[in-house]
């Protein structure tokens, strides 16, 4: 369901008198007018929706009132008719009606068209140039939008109008500082602060000075800040935060030394298990300079580098002993002995707590042959010693506990299972769960061996033996839902769904949605597809665009929430974050999917395949179904009768009772109907041009995945289905420099040489021509 626009961007309740007579209305019609506007801002929508039409039986051409009406059909789910109005409206008031250009706009802004909306804005405030609340509402999407040249503009007219109100102070001082005028943001805080109290709790005089210090580090003057940490450590009470700044001016400042032993106190007194600040303090110690610094732990490192680390972390491990992090990194730099020892002392004292975190613990070792053999030594031998004297090979005085060798062929074949060798991993798994076959953990693992091995319905079955065994846990039923999907099982995915859903009786899609779940998402799709239900599919795989649209529209909410609260650091990240949600993987591999899915609809349309006859119809009702569904509407309806007829209770009588069936009206229209949202949530796949719908997916991958070659190859196939030769060469040159050996790349070689230029301008004939694909 359509969410209302909120009240805070609401047009005037009063408009300037218009030029033109027969937009005027009398006095009664104006105050029906300015209840419209109570009444939509109330969320009275059906209500404001009568008085408009009531203006309008008697002034059928007044532009304003259209607009209002239509602003409310669009609450009301009715956007096309909504659209008509406004556009009458703006006609109607010859396009002078600064009301009429602020609603026109918050429709665009209602459908996440911010560019028109910006625009529509900017006509209003031609005409009603000091109007407060299109400037605020015109800073919003600005902001949104990152249009900071706009922004300046923006709110340093909302600073001239009401030089009072503190958060057009610190608007005006986030804009420069989104357009990296620093000195001049400084500046418009220090006069704030001059003039106003900045902050009225201890907490926000801290975010306050902070953020001031955020931007004298992002000026790059390492000094200042480094004197404005020391004046404001008594105000400030993020002391991490000053910590993390105090170590990066050092490090911008070319001393390693003193960031080293700011890393150090860090990692001593704030968090011994951040990897961060670990990888920080082993970059700045005297040891490493000089050397390439480390930028992953799992990265291979030369043996200077391993030798030079290893003794930085064994001396911050005996340092900070309490550190589980630092003794697992260590495993990524030893060699040799040192490595055996390592892991001997890190694994087997998981083994004894039996703790399912130390499979993955491992994972990054197995990037190294030499580190694989001594692992594989090692855990046999302890299996065999457990097994045989129930005691560890090291310590054959201290007899371990049965599980202990339980977890131990666990482990065994958790190693066969990274090392690939699947065969010998399940030999060893089913020994474990011969053993103990209450254990939910040794399924998961047989599930995940079966399923490299292609045996898609026993991995489902595991996975289910674990769910039933504990069916309270939530991981062990998300688990069992990803396999039955991977065996194209989707109503028994579906069934395990609802077992913890917020509201089971709804249908199953709206919980998966409204969590944002893009894994069952893409899964589903993925099933469906499979199955040659490729319009279903497609859906699914576009629920994943609509999330990240609503992740960015939700920042909508905070943009003056911020400002008054002056959570202002946090604030700035999350308006830089916003712009790059779109590199997550999740979203990247359904855009790839989503291109690749409107381009076999395409391919399948040409040669006349009928699309809606494979349309699975796996959730629609039987007969049996829709008689046991009557049969409880019906029971439902005589125990509401029965109720009715029940005599009333004496007592006093209800004065506003009028009233309160209004309002439970109004209250009805904005319960979300179960029905509604799932139609909501059934997005519509374009038949008509699915080629054109791609290329915003297509884009996004160039702009997001520039490396990687499945998004180049599926965009290859696109334009050249598009007639795009330049494209098509573009990317087909990717996929060459990224992966000469790429399965495709003769196929799509071949391909490219037999498109047809004829019509394309000889310009690119001779690009082409010219350009080698070899």
């Amino acid at each position: 369901v359509s969410q209302p626009v909120c009240s805070c961007t609401m047009p005037p309740k009063t408009s300037t008198p218009p030029s033109d007579p027969s937009q005027t209305l009398p006095p009664k019609q104006q105050t029906q007018f300015k209840q419209v506007v109570k009444l939509y801002e109330s969320k009275h929508y059906k209500k404001a929706n009568k008085v408009a039409d009531s203006i309008l039986k008697t002034h059928p051409n007044h532009g304003e009132t259209l607009s209002m009406k239509g602003l409310t059909l669009s609450v009301l789910n009715k956007k096309e008719e909504a659209y008509q109005l406004v556009k009458r409206g703006l006609t109607e008031s010859k396009f002078k009606s600064h009301v009429c250009w602020h609603v026109y706009g918050l429709l665009h802004r209602a459908d996440r068209n911010y560019k028109e909306a910006i625009k529509c804005y900017n006509n209003a405030l031609k005409i009603d140039k000091n109007n407060l609340q299109v400037l605020r509402d015109l800073a919003q999407l600005q902001v949104q939008c990152m249009e900071t040249n706009g922004l300046l503009i923006t709110r340093h007219k909302l600073l001239e109008l009401k030089p009072g109100h503190k958060f057009n102070w610190v608007g005006f001082a986030v804009a420069q500082h989104l357009a990296k005028n620093y000195s001049t943001a400084l500046q418009v805080l220090h006069n704030f602060e001059t003039l106003l109290d900045p902050a009225d709790t201890k907490y926000e005089k801290s975010e306050f000075v902070m953020y001031r210090n955020m931007i004298m580090f992002e000026s790059g003057d390492f000094n200042k800040t480094l004197e404005h940490l020391e004046a404001i450590k008594d105000v400030s009470v993020d002391k991490v935060g000053m910590l993390e700044t105090k170590a990066k001016c050092y490090r911008g400042l070319d001393k390693p030394s003193d960031a080293h032993a700011v890393y150090f106190e860090l990692i001593q007194s704030y968090n011994c298990e951040h990897r961060g600040y670990i990888m920080d303090y082993v970059n700045t110690a005297e040891a490493m300079q000089g050397k390439q610094p480390l930028t992953s732990w799992t990265e291979p490192q030369s043996k200077e580098v391993c030798e030079v680390v290893y003794k930085i972390l064994e001396d911050l491990e005996q340092k900070v002993p309490a550190s589980h992090v630092v003794r697992r990194l260590v495993l990524d730099v030893a060699v040799g002995d040192a490595f055996k020892t390592r892991t001997t002392a890190f694994v087997q004292r998981y083994l004894k707590k039996t703790i399912p975190a130390l499979f993955s613990a491992l994972k990054s070792l197995y990037n190294t042959p030499e580190k694989i053999e001594i692992m594989e030594k090692l855990f046999v031998s302890w299996e065999e010693s457990l097994r045989t004297k129930q005691c560890f090979p090291e310590t054959p005085d201290e007899t371990e506990l049965p599980q202990t060798g339980l977890w131990a062929t666990m482990l065994v074949s958790a190693h066969f299972y990274r090392k690939a060798e699947y065969e010998t991993a399940l030999t060893w798994i089913e020994k474990a769960i011969a053993h103990t076959p209450t254990v939910e953990m040794l399924y998961i693992l047989q599930a995940r061996i079966l399923k490299h091995m292609n045996k898609l319905q026993e991995a489902s079955d595991a996975v289910e033996k674990a769910r039933l065994l504990d069916t309270a846990d939530r991981y062990l039923n998300t688990k069992a839902v990803k396999y039955h999907l991977r065996n194209n099982k989707i109503k028994e995915a579906d069934r395990l769904t609802a077992t913890f859903a917020r509201a089971p009786e709804e249908p199953p899609l709206n919980n998966v949605v409204e969590m944002q779940c893009t894994w069952y998402e893409i899964e589903e799709g993925d099933a469906y597809y499979r199955l040659g239900d490729i319009i279903t599919a497609m859906k699914k795989w576009l629920l994943v665009d609509k999330h990240f649209g609503d992740i960015s529209e939700d920042q909508m909410d905070f943009h003056q929430y911020c400002l008054r609260k002056l959570t202002l650091r946090a604030y700035i990240e999350t308006l830089r974050w916003d712009k790059k949600t779109h590199h997550y993987p999740v979203y990247l591999k359904a855009a790839k999917k989503v291109v690749q899915g409107f381009t076999e609809i395409y391919d399948q349309q040409q040669q006349g395949v009928d699309l809606q006859s494979k349309v699975l119809h796996l959730f629609k009702e039987t007969e049996e179904e829709k008689a046991a569904k009557e049969a409880e509407e019906k029971e439902k309806e005589k125990a509401g009768a029965k109720k009715k007829q029940q005599p009333k209770r004496k007592g006093k009588p209800q004065k506003n009772k009028k009233r309160q069936d209004d309002d439970d009206d109004d209250d009805d229209e904005d319960e979300e109907d179960p029905s509604a949202l799932a139609k909501e949530y059934d997005l519509k796949v374009d038949l008509q041009t699915p080629l054109d719908s791609a290329v915003r997916f297509a884009e996004s991958l160039q702009q997001y995945a520039p490396e990687d070659v499945e998004a180049h190859a599926v965009c290859f196939k696109l334009y050249l289905r598009r007639k795009k030769p330049l494209l098509v060469l573009r990317h087909l040159l990717q996929v060459i420099k990224l992966n000469k050996d790429y399965k495709d790349l003769p196929q799509m070689r071949e391909q490219f040489k037999a498109m047809d230029l004829s019509d394309a301008p000889a310009a690119v004939q001779q690009v082409i021509k010219e350009t080698p694909i070899a």
